[in-house]
Formats: structure tokens, C-alpha cells, sequence
């Protein structure tokens, strides 16, 4: 430890002197006055500094180790011989780190040295635990002041009222649209009491709601009507260290246009539904009459086949049988394969020889050709599916299939193509 000894009085000095050396400390140096004890001291840097007070000149002790302390970072003791209270009081608000009365022990001298430095110490520690605390408070302060610049930008970032408010309904913090919706500026709606600004009957239903919420610890979610706007709202407990409910968050969405939409969605559904029943309706009595057209189609054509089978085909045979002239025989040819030619769009282009099968079975075979199923062609003829199957396994009899892995749409579809 180095310490420095101010004083203009050369015994004290020298007594100090090998009063320290013999005490084990190193001497920085020794000046006789204020004004060298400041310009010195920087070079020298002693530990400790054993400052007179009064001394000849323009400046005392006590201006000059309030100088030196600005200067560098050591300890000083006043060392004196005037004890009276105006010495002590001056000494006093330089703050030193001891103070040392003449005549002194050498025992007086390292103990206000050593509590001196040690004093000197704590401070610095102090020093450094401040400095430290202020700049943990100074981060700690842009980052809260951070925080609430992106919860203040958060909140007002929706366009959905969003609120803090206490237990007795006291607003806490709420963003600008809130505030905007009961009429008034946000710096004026923080720390009202939201229930003032609702109508008795709903400010008594929010209470009974936010008890609830209180006394279960849960949220709860409702739609809530103001002003003719219609709200989204809920309302979340905020809970403390003591997991007790002690804040209520409330948000609240705007769904008014929402619930017109829905509304005129629904009308529109009702409108849908009438007119997709009455398509329905007019669907079932177009297949009524296509069904019917279809009957009287293939009932025209079952009286066309059945009469070319009945009153031309068997006059044609009988006539073919009696002699004829070449020219005879050929205009009858002619005339079968022009009725064949006739007949062959209403039969399907079955050929002469399906003339054989009865009106049905030629239905049958018309429905078959088409590509019908057997259940379709039960409900096209008004009959069952097993009269179906009767007159299919007949057409496959009077056809030569019978009993042979032939397909009778395919073989069919090869009559007059």
C-alpha cells in the first residue's frame, strides 16, 4: 500500500514518515502543500493520502483532497491538530475516508489507514454495484420501454377492442379503438371504470359474468350487443404470484356484418331449398313423361313389327310360293328387302329373323341393345326383374345362344350394322 503525506510542517512530515516506513508501507512521496499534493498526486498514485487541513496558502486540505479524489482513486485522512467543530464540519463535507488528531500514536496511524483503505474499498465496491445497478436499471428500462412500444403497436395493431381492467372494472390498459368505441380518447379511458360506461342492465350482467370467471379461475367466451353492434366478446382471468385472479383481460370483435351475412346466407338457403324442391318436382314429372313417351314409342313400333308380321309378311310368302315371272320374283324381293329396310329402325336392326319374337321380347331385346340393365328394364316396362330374366333366356332361345358364353347385347349389335 503507498500512501502520500501532505503537510508543511517538515518534523510532522519526517515523523510520519518513518512512523509509515516502520509500519511496512511504502512511501508514494511527501509535499508540502495543496497545490503540489494535486499536481503530484496523478503520477504518484498513492493508495492512501495523510492530508493536513490547515495549511499555509490560498487552499486548505480540504479543498485539495477534494480535488485529488476527483483526479484518482485513493483514500484520504485529515490529519490535524485543530479538533474545534468548524475544522470537523469542513472535513465533514469533503467526506474523507479518516480522520487523525495530533499528537498521534503510531497504532492511531495504522488504524485510521487501514479503516481508511478498507473504507475506500467498500466504497469502490459500492461504486461498482451502483454503476452496475444503474445500467441494469437503464437496459431493464429500454427493454420495458421496448415492451410496451410493441404491446402499445400489438393492441392497436387490430381492429378488435382490447382491455386490462381490475376486479372493480377499472381500466387498466386498453388499446385506442377500445377507447374510441365508448366515445373518448385513450388517455382519458385508462383508470375509468368500464362498468360507468354500460347501460345498468348490461353492466350488471358483465359483474355476473366476470364473478364467474373470478370464482372459476377459466375463461369465458358470449356475444355481447351495444349500440347495435354486435360483439365476439371474452373475457380471460389474469392470475398474481398467488395464482388468484387480480386482472381480466377482455377482447371483442366486431361481427355485426358477420351475423348479416349469416343471416342473408340462411334467407338465401330457404330460397335454394323452395326452388331445388320444385326442380325436384319438375325432374320426377319429366321422367313421368319420358318414361310414358318411351312406353308409347316402343308400343308404336310393337304395332308396326306386329302388323308387317300379321298382315304383309305371311301375304308375301303365300305369294312367293305361286309361280312367278323373273321380273315377279324379283319385285317381291325388292319389296321384302324394302320393308326390311322399313321395319329395321323401330326393331333396332334386328334382322328378319328376330321377326319371331313376341312385341315384349322384342321391348326386351331393344332394352338390352341400348344397354340397359335387367332392374332398369323392370322399371322402364312396370314389370319384375324376373319376368326380365324369362324373356332374356326366350330371346337367347329363339336367337340359338342358349346355353353358349355368348353376350346377348354384343350379339345383338350385330344384326345391321
Amino acid at each position: 500500500m503507498k500512501i502520500m503525506i501532505v503537510d508543511d510542517d517538515y518534523m510532522i512530515s519526517e515523523e510520519l514518515k518513518e512512523i509509515l516506513l516502520d509500519l511496512g508501507y511504502e512511501m508514494a512521496g511527501v509535499v508540502a502543500s495543496g497545490e503540489e499534493a494535486i499536481q503530484m498526486a496523478p503520477d504518484l498514485q498513492p493508495d492512501v493520502i495523510l492530508m493536513d487541513i490547515v495549511m499555509p496558502g490560498g487552499m486548505d486540505g480540504t479543498e485539495a483532497a477534494r480535488k485529488i479524489m476527483d483526479l484518482i482513486d485513493c483514500a484520504v485522512v485529515f490529519v490535524t491538530g485543530y479538533g474545534n467543530d468548524e475544522i470537523v464540519e469542513r472535513a465533514k463535507n469533503t467526506e474523507p475516508h479518516g480522520y487523525l488528531l495530533k499528537p498521534f500514536e503510531p497504532y492511531e496511524i495504522k488504524a485510521s489507514i487501514e479503516i481508511a483503505f478498507h473504507k475506500k474499498k467498500v466504497e469502490d465496491r459500492l461504486k461498482k454495484a451502483y454503476k452496475k445497478l444503474e445500467q441494469d436499471v437503464a437496459e431493464r428500462a429500454t427493454l420495458l420501454s421496448r415492451a410496451n412500444e410493441q404491446l402499445s403497436a400489438l393492441m392497436n395493431a387490430t381492429s378488435d377492442t382490447a382491455v386490462l381492467i381490475d376486479l372493480k372494472g377499472n381500466v387498466i390498459a386498453a388499446n385506442t379503438i377500445a377507447a374510441e368505441r365508448y366515445g373518448m380518447p385513450l388517455d382519458q379511458f385508462i383508470g375509468i371504470c368500464a362498468y360507468d360506461l354500460m347501460p345498468p342492465a348490461l353492466a350488471e350482467s358483465r359483474k355476473l359474468k366476470v364473478n364467474k370467471i373470478i370464482a372459476t379461475g377459466k375463461p369465458l367466451r358470449f356475444e355481447d350487443r351495444r349500440g347495435g353492434i354486435v360483439f365476439d366478446s371474452s373475457i380471460s382471468p389474469v392470475h398474481n404470484e398467488n395464482g388468484e385472479v387480480d386482472q381480466l383481460a377482455i377482447y371483442g370483435k366486431d361481427i355485426t356484418q358477420l351475423r348479416k351475412n349469416l343471416e342473408a346466407l340462411k334467407t338465401r338457403e330457404k330460397e335454394l331449398k323452395g326452388k331445388t324442391k320444385g326442380l325436384e318436382d319438375a325432374n320426377t314429372a319429366l321422367s313421368v313423361l319420358l318414361r310414358r313417351r318411351e312406353e308409347d314409342r316402343i308400343e308404336f313400333e310393337e304395332r308396326i313389327l306386329s302388323n308387317v308380321k300379321t298382315l304383309i309378311r305371311p301375304h308375301l310368302k303365300e305369294l312367293k310360293k305361286t309361280p312367278l315371272s323373273e321380273d315377279q320374283d324379283a319385285r317381291i324381293n325388292e319389296l321384302e328387302s324394302s320393308l326390311e329396310k322399313i321395319i329395321s329402325p323401330f326393331a333396332r336392326d334386328l334382322s328378319s329373323a328376330v321377326l319371331d319374337l313376341t312385341p315384349m321380347e322384342i321391348r326386351v331385346a331393344s332394352l338390352v341393345k341400348e344397354g340397359k340393365t335387367n332392374k332398369q328394364m323392370a322399371e322402364l316396362l312396370s314389370v319384375s326383374k324376373n319376368t326380365i330374366l324369362t324373356h332374356r333366356y326366350k330371346i337367347r332361345t329363339k336367337l340359338g345362344i342358349k346355353g353358349k358364353k355368348v353376350d346377348l347385347k354384343s350379339h345383338l349389335l350385330t344384326f345391321h350394322k
